[in-house]
Order: C-alpha cells, then structure tokens, then sequence
C-alpha cells in the first residue's frame, strides 16, 4: 500500500493528471456551484438582519480544493467495451491487494522458483499463499500430474519440463472460487536461467485463455505485464501491454474466458520508467475496434 501511494503522490502521476485548462474548468464549475449554494443560503437565512456569507476567500480555497481532487492521479483506468461485452483494466498496484479476481502468475517451462529472487511474480505468490517452497512444490505436483512432461536437467539435476502454454491451476484460499493460473511461458536453460523468445509468449497467451475458458471459472483475472522484468524480454511493457489485450480480445471469439481483464503495473515499474495512464487507456478504448488478427488461428 506503502508504494501506491508513493506513486499517487509522486510528480509523475501529477504532471500528467493535472493540466491548466481542465483544472481550470474544474475550479470554474466547483466554484459556482459552491457560490450559488452561498446564495442560496443568504436567501434563506440571516444572522442579526444580515444574510449569511462565509469569506469569499474560503470560497474560492474551496473551489480549488474541489479542483484539485477532481483532478487527482487516477492510478486505476476502467474501460468498458461493447463488442465484445466486456472490460479492460489498468492498474497501478500490487497485484496480489486485489481481491477481486483470479491471478495470472508467469513461469519457466520446468516450474522452478527455486532460484529466484525474490521480486519475482511466482515468489511474491508462492511467499502469500504457502508456508513453504515444498508446500508450494507440491501443489504444483498436483497440479500437473496429468501433463506429459520430458526430461531435463537444471543444475545438473534432473527436473521435468512441460510445452509452453502448459497451465498449472491451482485454488486459492478463502471465498469466491479463486484460482491461480501459472502459465509457461519461458524456456529455462542448464544453468537455470530463462531463454526468453517473444514467440514463447505468442504461444503461451492462446494457451493460457483456452485452458481458462475450458476448466477454469468466469472469475476476473489480474495479470501482471508477462514478459516484462524478470523475463527479459526486449519488448517494452508498453507493447507487451497491447499483445496481452490482443491475445485476450481474441481468445474471446469463441468463448469468454473472463469478463473483466486486468493488468498490472507495480508502483515502481511506473515511476522508474514514467508511464502515461491517458496513453494506455486510450489505446484500451480502441482495442476492441481496432486489434488485429495476429493470433487468430
């Protein structure tokens, strides 16, 4: 939470909310309105034979203030689509605050977090929701017991490893019908390290919304931005951003996986590289009329 709001009050998020012409627009309307109820209340009621006037100073402090807020940093951009009937989110947060919807939680190809840091998505995950790496591995176990698998060898000991697009589906605690959905999407070489390739990505999102669509729930999902950070991908999130919608939008030709589609930015990721919320929403307004055919089948 601490973070969210370092990036709510952060210049960023207020260079790019607040601007003079609507500010001034915002001030403008606050200011009548509270000036007309000032009038209205003088019309009505007095003190010693005088209407009541409050200072027009405090007045016009109102109206500022009123503009301000109106004009805050909106770390969350909802957009409502018609066709198909549906919503895409942009949120700027930590992903696993939202309580609303189910997680996707990206991975290598072999399900090891072992070896990683712990910043990484599958760790945050695996450290709020299981007392133990072990617990964690086992659920994982579970999860996959019925994928085909190979061989391979990580560190030089064996571990097995499943096709890109491979989803392991696992129940969250408490209520709601909840669920993670950890999805493949990156190789992972002998020395533990991912080979990340945009095509991987390409394979795994069809995948991930069809294995949705198919044994999962119409819970929402929060996504943060595959392939962004730890995956090296050299795409920008921007870009990575419009492939996640696009895939979304067309895993939705045949059946729905989810209503609502949110994306997530960490607070810092949106500061260290200063994203624009206006930009990224607007894109989301058009996704719907405009996404292309780049993973129709």
């Amino acid at each position: 939470m601490r973070a969210k709001w370092a990036a709510f009050f952060s210049g960023h998020s207020w260079r790019h909310s607040v601007a003079f012409k609507p500010f001034f627009g915002y001030w403008v309307a606050a200011f009548s309105i509270i000036w007309t109820f000032i009038e209205f209340t003088g019309y009505f009621f007095s003190i010693r034979g005088e209407p009541v006037k409050p200072n027009v100073w405090a007045a016009l402090g109102a109206g500022i203030a009123c503009a301000v807020w109106m004009s805050r940093p909106r770390l969350t951009r909802t957009v409502r689509l018609s066709d198909p009937d549906m919503m895409l989110q942009i949120a700027v947060d930590d992903m696993f605050r939202l309580k609303n919807g189910s997680f996707v939680i990206p991975s290598n190809c072999c399900f090891k977090h072992d070896h990683i840091d712990g910043d990484a998505v599958i760790v945050q995950f695996r450290n709020r929701f299981f007392s133990s790496a072990e617990h964690f591995d086992r659920a994982l176990a579970e999860a996959l017991r019925h994928v085909p698998s190979e061989r391979a060898f990580v560190h030089g000991r064996p571990v097995d490893r499943y096709p890109i697009g491979t989803v392991a589906q696992l129940p969250l605690p408490g209520p709601g019908s909840r669920y993670a959905y950890i999805v493949a999407s990156v190789e992972l070489n002998e020395h533990g390290r991912g080979t990340p390739q945009l095509k991987d990505l390409k394979s795994a999102l069809p995948a991930l919304w069809n294995h949705i669509a198919e044994r999962g729930n119409t819970r929402p999902l929060i996504v943060p931005v595959l392939g962004s950070g730890r995956q090296r991908l050299v795409q920008g999130r921007l870009e990575l951003i419009a492939l996640i919608v696009q895939s979304f939008l067309a895993g939705n030709r045949d059946r729905k996986p989810a209503s609502r589609l949110t994306i997530v930015l960490s607070p810092k990721a949106y500061m260290d590289h200063r994203y624009n919320l206006d930009e990224i929403e607007a894109y989301l307004c058009c996704a719907g009329k405009f996404h292309g055919d780049i993973f129709a089948k």
